[in-house]
Parts: structure tokens; sequence; C-alpha cells
């Protein structure tokens, strides 16, 4: 898979928003607009490893990730179940409803300590490791973090295509065959995208409504919109389906690869 085709666009660069003096050396090449191939290459001269690229993209997610939307809460529940207003400038978008970090990624698993299921942030310091003691890539796609779409099973993650469903277990047995190869691959699956609900509409019961990076007033392609603007917000790479990239893509800086 060629760098240039899955158009990683890392986070906007965080280092302003007070890294410690390991992500100083993130500075020598555009992080915001870097290609995998760049990545790969600043991780081989030591400049960056995964564990500060995913933190660079927790940092963009803490920022923006968020409700976009006016609108009543259901004091039962917590969400926005009723009408909603748009709101212009919002400053947040929406795109992601859950995060692979231990204690937030599963309603149904609140301890979450179980060692065969290890978060974003311990599969990078894996992968670092490992490349620390080798010198060598894992794969194609070494610590490169995505966001996929809820309605693709993650085992390590909450998946239910945005519904708010009461579920025993929230996790799903096994991965997506997309998402085992991009994990085969050396990828960080590093959160869920938010979507319509069960694939319809711009909204989901658990994850909210999504909102267009460039005009938060206006949708962000229904469907697929968290996958969309996770892109355009430099928030993760964004592995979907062949059919749909919708409109808006370029804000996290979420990978936007077309798979068959």
């Amino acid at each position: 898979m060629s760098g240039r085709n899955l158009g990683l666009s890392a986070f906007l660069v965080a280092v302003f928003l007070g890294f410690w003096s390991p992500l100083a050396s993130a500075q020598k090449f555009n992080l915001e607009e870097a290609t995998i191939v760049d990545i790969h290459r600043a991780i081989k001269a030591r400049q960056i490893n995964a564990t500060q690229l995913v933190n660079l993209y927790l940092k963009r997610i803490e920022a923006y990730n968020g409700t976009c939307v006016k609108g009543a809460v259901d004091p039962a529940t917590g969400y926005l179940l009723g009408d909603i207003e748009p709101v212009e400038k919002a400053g947040k978008l929406g795109a992601l409803i859950t995060l692979n970090l231990r204690g937030k990624r599963s309603k149904t698993d609140p301890t979450d300590n179980d060692p065969a299921m290890p978060d974003a942030l311990e599969v990078a310091k894996t992968l670092d490791a490992e490349f620390a003691k080798t010198g060598k890539l894992k794969g194609p796609l070494h610590g490169i973090p995505f966001a996929v779409k809820d309605q693709f099973d993650t085992f390590d993650m909450r998946s239910t295509s945005g519904a708010a469903a009461n579920y025993a277990n929230d996790r799903p047995p096994a991965d997506a065959e997309i998402v085992a190869r991009l994990r085969k691959a050396g990828a960080i699956i590093l959160a869920k995208a938010n979507m319509g609900e069960y694939a319809s509409g711009d909204r989901s019961t658990f994850g909210g409504a999504t909102c267009n990076p460039y005009d938060t007033s206006r949708s962000a392609g229904c469907s697929s919109g968290g996958s969309a603007i996770s892109s355009p917000a430099r928030s993760a790479r964004r592995p979907d389906r062949r059919r749909a990239i919708p409109p808006p893509t370029t804000l996290w800086s979420a990978w936007s690869r077309r798979t068959a």
C-alpha cells in the first residue's frame, strides 16, 4: 500500500499545546501534511516514535471532538434524543465515538484489565520497543493511528453501529477482516468513528451528531460522516468501504483509505 495513496495527514502539530522535550524533534517535519512514508522516515531517524504520534492525535481529539449541536439532553440516558439545532463555528465535530484507551472503550467492561487487549498507547509502546530492539518496522503501516467506522467490528472496543443499545457485551468476539489486516500491517486502531445510527442519517444515539469541519452548521456526509471528518480533522487514518468517502475529508488527518 502506497503511503501517498493512503493519504496520511497526521494531526495538526500539537507541540504548541505543551509537549515535553522528547517531542521537540517532531517539529523537524510537517506532521500535519506528513505521509506514511514521511512518518516512517522520521521514526527511522529517531525524530518521533509511535507513542509520541498517538499522543499528538489524542491532543487533537481532546481539542476538537465533542458535541457540535444544540439540543436537550434526556435526563434518563444522558443522550441528545430529541430535536437538535446546528451551531455555526461550533469548535467541535463529533467525529469519534470511542477511544481505544483502557476504561474508555467499553460500557460493559469498566474494569478493562485484560492483558490480551492492549489499548492504543500500549500497542504503540510495544511497537516502539520492537523497533528499538530490531531497527525494523513491523509492517507498511507501523505505528500509524487509524479511526475505524463503528460499523466495523473491533475485538477490543465497543462496536454497536452508533446505537446506545444495552448490550450484555458490547465488544465483538473478533476483528472485522479489514481491521485484522490493518493491525497485522502494524497499524494502531486508535478510535471508532461516529456514524449515522445503523448506517442512516447524520447522528447516532451513542455518538450524537457529526458536523462538517468546514461549516459546522452543515452535514458531514450522513452515515460515514465521522469517518469523513476524522480525516480532515487530522484525528486518525480512516479505512472505509470503497464507495464512501463523504464530502469533507480533512481536519484531524485520519488516513483516508479505500478498500475493495
